[in-house]
């Protein structure tokens, strides 16, 4: 999945069609997922919350690294938006200006994504059809709640509260990076910050929010071991 993402194009893509895909089953593929700020709290629980390196830093949940290693085995888990909108998705793009843009795609996967599918994108005028439509919402509210999640990192990372990490284990082959670059909060530089920062963090949420990140790293074992 996610390996043939084409920006969503009203000509190009007038006749295409898209089946009906299990949210479960396309988690169980995804081992990193890219969470809105609003399902942090729910991921901390069960994954660990971690913040994604690379230009433009967000929450993501480690979740498994194949379908036999995934929180995924069954339906208990609380499912991100991300995955419930396969295969519609979000991704940034650079403007002939050198500025982001975010914009929806669509995984042309040929198992989920063609002619005869079950679903079609748009109208004969045009206009997107029901399914396709409240799927693309939620794309949005989706990237929404990750631009928050974007500002809360840019915060840390101005006041160098970051840590680099990656993850790496022991398999009969040797040593596997699983994650290349992955951060993580610097609590002891957190709870130096001035009071005014982390009452104003407070007053925004920001702070549950950063409590959940913490508190979700003891959660390795659970992804690693115990689905195994």
């Amino acid at each position: 999945m996610y390996k043939n993402i084409e920006i969503l194009d009203k000509k190009k893509h007038n006749k295409t069609k898209f089946s009906n895909v299990d949210a479960l089953e396309v988690a169980k593929h995804i081992g990193i997922v890219p969470l809105g700020v609003d399902e942090v709290l729910d991921m901390s629980c069960v994954a660990p919350v971690l913040i994604s390196g690379g230009e433009i830093g967000e929450f993501i949940a480690f979740t498994g690294i194949s379908e036999k290693v995934t929180l995924y085995k069954n339906s208990e888990h609380y499912l991100p938006r991300f995955v419930q909108t396969y295969p519609f998705l979000n991704i940034v793009v650079k403007n002939e200006n050198n500025n982001y843009n975010t914009v929806v795609a669509i995984d042309n996967d040929k198992k989920y994504v063609g002619m005869k599918k079950q679903n079609s994108i748009l109208s004969k005028n045009g206009e997107l059809e029901k399914i396709a439509s409240e799927k693309i919402e939620l794309v949005k509210r989706l990237d929404q709640q990750r631009n928050i999640s974007k500002i809360i990192i840019k915060e840390l990372q101005k006041l160098d509260l970051l840590i680099q990490k990656n993850l790496k284990i022991k398999t009969k082959e040797g040593e596997q990076t699983i994650i290349e670059e992955f951060y993580i909060i610097n609590k002891e530089k957190l709870v130096k910050l001035d009071d005014a920062i982390l009452a104003n963090w407070a007053r925004k949420g920001w702070m549950g929010i950063i409590d959940a990140h913490i508190k979700s790293l003891n959660n390795f074992q659970k992804v690693l071991v115990n689905q195994q």
